[in-house]
């Protein structure tokens, strides 16, 4: 790494440390609202980003969104960005019972159905579907709303999550978030490490929750499939887990709510298209995974990540 690389890395941890200081001397509902201006303030000075954000947002709706819509959304987008930052450097801060207060549940008896051991609270009590013979979940969700604090929340409720996460480019920032993490109970299965795949299949084994997003164009065995109005190259990971394994697998979103408060919805479990010919059935697999999220999107089109090059990669040209 060049040193022009570890100052901008050092400087970059030192902004996001600052920004927490002064997050933290705050009330919750004021740092979210200024969290909202500064992803406001970035919308404007991050034009790299902004650009982007409207290319794949043209890509995405086409004629379906006219310019000043698109600009709305775009918009807050990059607000809800800011609010999710704070909310998440704030989490030191943040007491259980005020993360009762913040989330609201619908579909969590779904995650009986893998059998995960829960301590405390019972999602089940009242149902005659719940606790069958799964072997763990495999929980897929995207970059919506506040992703990291429905893992928060759902470590909360005493349910084992591990989340498997691509080390991020700064590691100050990849040590942070992984320790941000841990506060609420939530683990972090490196992506790529030497034993990621032995930790993977003992979570499953264990019948407690894998979580994966797979939203994201990014190095790793993957699949061309629909999204929006062009293929997106998606993970794979999590259609070859579920082949792989008897775990139960279920779609899950977080969305703010108008007050800043966030719904956590667990989705009924998915019957996986299984033929036997390993190839079509994780691109198949995969497609249906994403068409779920590219569902959830279109609900809520100003809390994706529309900055993030989802179509960087041209069908044509991966090998």
């Amino acid at each position: 790494m060049t040193f022009r690389k570890r100052f901008s890395h050092l400087a970059f941890a030192l902004l996001i440390k600052s920004i927490a200081s002064v997050a933290g001397l705050l009330p919750w509902r004021l740092a979210v609202l200024l969290g909202g201006r500064l992803g406001l303030i970035l919308y404007h000075i991050l034009r790299r980003y902004r650009v982007t954000s409207f290319d794949n947002f043209k890509i995405a709706f086409g004629s379906e969104k006219d310019s000043v819509e698109s600009a709305k959304i775009i918009k807050k987008s990059f607000v809800n960005l800011g609010k999710s930052l704070i909310e998440v450097l704030k989490l030191p801060a943040l007491k259980p019972h005020a993360l009762d207060r913040l989330v609201s549940w619908e579909g969590e008896e779904y995650l009986k159905k893998g059998n995960v051991p829960c301590e405390g609270y019972d999602p089940c009590e009242g149902y005659d579907s719940c606790g069958t013979d799964g072997k763990g979940i495999i929980l897929i969700t995207s970059h919506i709303g506040n992703w990291e604090l429905m893992g928060a929340a759902l470590a909360h409720r005493g349910y084992p999550i591990h989340a498997i996460a691509a080390p991020l480019y700064n590691p100050r920032i990849d040590k942070l978030i992984i320790h941000l993490r841990s506060l609420f109970g939530v683990k972090t299965i490196s992506r790529g490490t030497p034993s990621s795949s032995r930790k993977i299949m003992e979570v499953l084994k264990k019948k407690e929750i894998l979580a994966l997003l797979i939203d994201q164009d990014t190095r790793v065995d993957g699949v061309f499939v629909p999204f929006f109005n062009k293929k997106a190259y998606t993970p794979a990971g999590a259609a070859q887990l579920a082949l792989r394994s008897n775990a139960v697998t279920v779609m899950a979103f977080i969305t703010r709510l108008p007050n800043n408060h966030h719904r956590i919805t667990i989705e009924k479990p998915l019957t996986l298209f299984r033929t036997g010919d390993k190839k079509n059935d994780i691109g198949n697999n995969t497609a249906i995974f994403t068409s779920h999220i590219e569902r959830k999107i279109r609900e809520v089109p100003d809390q994706w990540v529309w900055m993030h090059q989802r179509w960087k990669t041209e069908e044509q040209t991966h090998p």
